[in-house]
Formats: structure tokens, C-alpha cells, sequence
């Protein structure tokens, strides 16, 4: 991954592609359903009349060292890189303090939210998404961005790697069919004053 595969949308969001290649994506999520930690993943619940379940899916926390690549690069050497070439916004930060894969289900989603809040998520600064599955095994579950003016679904595209800062609101739609599978991980920096 070089500087020349940053592709920046009219919206301000940085793409980066590829950052995996598809052999390496069925690594890390073979590697991430037999060896990573996994919790089905926190549902929150909308402050609405309907209480319908904001974020539904199952996420496996992947040690950043242990899946390593035929070049002898790693799942967290490619993201600090990704991190790197992606912040077009120049946000300070530090750290990726962790790198999941979200596996989404049929009826799976995450409704409209940020990645940053005044709470425990104050640090972050850049979120990544990254597809994991090809675009041919599930229907459904577009994440889409509300950037700009017109929102804009992500890249399908298996290994590509989309990066936004993490105030943008943004959405995953439920699963109509199959399975899918992304990275998802936050660069994290002093809180914004």
C-alpha cells in the first residue's frame, strides 16, 4: 500500500485500497472465529419510542501481532500504515488500542452513530473499516456515511479499507443474506478541547 492507493471522496473520506489481499482477509477471519476473543456484540438501544436495538452483531478482538502475512507484515503493522497514509485530515494521534472483526448476520446492523462521544470513546479521532468478506456472500449491509451533503456507501470491494474521521455519522445496514465480515479499529489521541 502506497501513497498513489489513497482515493479521497468529494465528502473528505480517505480509502485505501488494498489493504488486504482476499487470501489474507479469509486468514483473519478464519484466525479471528477459531482464535479471538468474542462477545456478541454490546446493543444499545435507541432513546426513541420504538427501542429498537441499535448495534446488533458478534465482534472477536484480535491480537495485533498474532496474524502475520507471507511478506512478514502484520494485521496492526498494515493498519498504522493504513492510519498513516489515510489521515488526510492530519489528526494527531497515538495509539490503535485495539482491532476487532464485527461479524454481521442476517438482521444484524448498526443503526445511525458516531464512533466519537464525550464518554469512553472520547479519544478516538480516525475510525477504519475494513471489508473482510466478498461482496458476493451476503446481501445487505451497506455501511454508509453521512459526510457531506449526500451520504455515501463505502467500497465492497474485499480487502479495501475506508477511513473517516470518527465524528462522522455513519450506519450499517442489516444483513438481508449471508454473512459479512470487517475490520473495524479507532486511532485514538488526546481528547479534542
Amino acid at each position: 500500500m502506497t501513497d498513489k492507493n489513497i482515493k479521497i471522496t468529494s465528502n473528505g473520506v480517505s480509502s485505501c485500497l488494498p489493504l488486504f489481499s482476499p487470501e489474507e482477509c479469509i486468514q483473519i477471519i478464519d484466525w479471528a472465529i477459531r482464535r479471538g476473543s468474542s462477545q456478541y456484540g454490546l446493543v444499545h438501544e435507541r432513546q426513541t419510542a420504538s427501542k429498537a436495538s441499535l448495534r446488533r452483531c458478534k465482534e472477536y478482538l484480535i491480537e495485533p501481532g498474532a496474524i502475520a502475512f507471507s511478506d512478514a507484515s502484520t494485521v496492526a503493522s498494515r493498519v498504522l500504515k493504513a492510519f498513516d497514509l489515510g489521515n488526510i485530515w492530519q489528526l494527531e494521534y497515538s495509539e490503535v488500542p485495539s482491532i476487532r472483526v464485527m461479524e454481521y448476520q442476517v438482521r444484524d446492523g448498526y443503526g445511525s452513530h458516531t464512533d466519537w462521544s464525550n464518554g469512553a470513546a472520547k479519544h478516538r479521532k480516525i475510525s477504519m473499516t475494513c471489508q473482510l468478506s466478498s461482496p458476493q456472500n451476503y446481501d445487505g449491509g451497506a455501511v454508509t456515511l453521512y459526510a457531506g451533503p449526500e451520504s455515501q456507501d463505502i467500497s465492497k470491494i474485499q480487502g479495501s479499507a475506508t477511513l473517516w474521521p470518527s465524528w462522522t455519522l455513519h450506519e450499517v445496514r442489516p444483513i438481508t443474506r449471508g454473512v459479512r465480515y470487517s475490520l473495524t479499529t479507532w486511532a485514538h489521541g488526546n481528547p479534542y478541547r
